[in-house]
């Protein structure tokens, strides 16, 4: 299954999801590098010099210093601008009808060569200079996703991650510091209806845009934090890397080194151990009329993906 091309793991979803501890965790693995939110390094890092997971600013930071130059001979060797403007022109999601459309993603393709292309660059030079097999890229977005699936030259596969839609609403109404920029002193917050809504259609898109395809796996986060040992498994089936050693000390444990993640939660700056448990701080604390609409807002996907209509406090 090796064709000694780099691999890709693609973690689609919605924000506030778990994919942050889940992908650094991953970053942990020999041979595996936790890159961040690849689809916001041209704005937050190259363009706005925000902070780097080791907390260095992006230029500043070595490895990506090293990434840069085997990528692109160098930060100034990209029109990060341009990569911004075209990004906008195929890759969000309001193209998602357009590329679950027969014939739809040709229609796109055409706009996007040169941003593909730097992409395949892009995680070729992540690869080469890092020493890593498997890119762990946890930008989310389905329509961005379904671009980097279309990348020349990688091996991509997808990692659907899942979580209760009270638990995502919730966490997206708390307030959380954000110290990688200054222009923002909280990371943006969202109403119930707004989340319920996105978690509805990034979810169903993720499905439906990979429906067909055996590069996709769908993870729930509460699975992944209840036993992450079986979870870690079935990643590592799923992108023919069986033969990897799970990153836990014990049964739910992960000691996290410095990352060098781009853009994400703030919990990407976290190091030492970590013992993974599912944070159900909204059973008990979220209000609720919101839990109420969120429920029904998301009813048919929360059947589906096997989640309590009445969740138990």
């Amino acid at each position: 299954m090796d064709s000694g091309r780099t691999k890709v793991l693609y973690v689609a979803g919605f924000g506030r999801s778990g994919s942050t501890i889940l992908s650094n965790s991953l970053g942990q693995i020999e041979g595996f590098f936790s890159a961040g939110e690849l689809n916001f390094l041209w704005k937050h890092n190259v363009i706005e010099n925000r902070l780097c997971g080791c907390g260095k600013p992006f230029r500043e930071c070595p490895i990506w210093i090293r990434v840069m130059d085997e990528a692109f001979g160098g930060t100034e060797g990209v029109d990060a601008r341009e990569m911004v403007r075209l990004h906008a022109l195929g890759t969000r999601t309001r193209h998602i009808p357009l590329m679950l459309a027969p014939g739809g993603w040709k229609s796109l393709e055409g706009n996007l060569k040169k941003f593909l292309v730097n992409y395949g660059r892009l995680y070729e030079g992540i690869g080469s200079a890092t020493g890593s097999r498997v890119v762990v890229d946890s930008s989310k977005e389905p329509a961005h996703g379904y671009a980097m699936s279309h990348v020349p030259g990688i091996d991509f596969y997808v990692l659907h991650l899942v979580r209760d839609p009270r638990a995502a609403a919730y966490s997206w109404l708390k307030k959380k510091h954000q110290p990688d920029t200054e222009s923002r002193e909280y990371m943006y917050r969202s109403g119930p209806v707004k989340s319920s809504i996105m978690w509805d259609a990034w979810n169903a898109s993720a499905e439906g845009l990979w429906r067909n395809s055996n590069r996709y796996l769908r993870l729930r986060y509460e699975d992944f934090v209840t036993n992450p040992r079986e979870s870690f498994g079935r990643i590592l089936k799923h992108i023919g890397e069986e033969g990897s050693e799970v990153p836990l000390v014990g049964e739910r444990e992960i000691k996290l080194g410095v990352s060098h993640t781009v853009s994400g939660n703030p919990n990407r700056f976290e190091t030492g151990s970590v013992e993974l448990k599912a944070d159900e701080e909204w059973k008990s604390k979220m209000e609720t009329r919101d839990r109420t609409l969120v429920t029904a807002l998301t009813s048919p996907l929360l059947a589906r993906y096997g989640y309590e209509l009445a969740a138990r406090s």
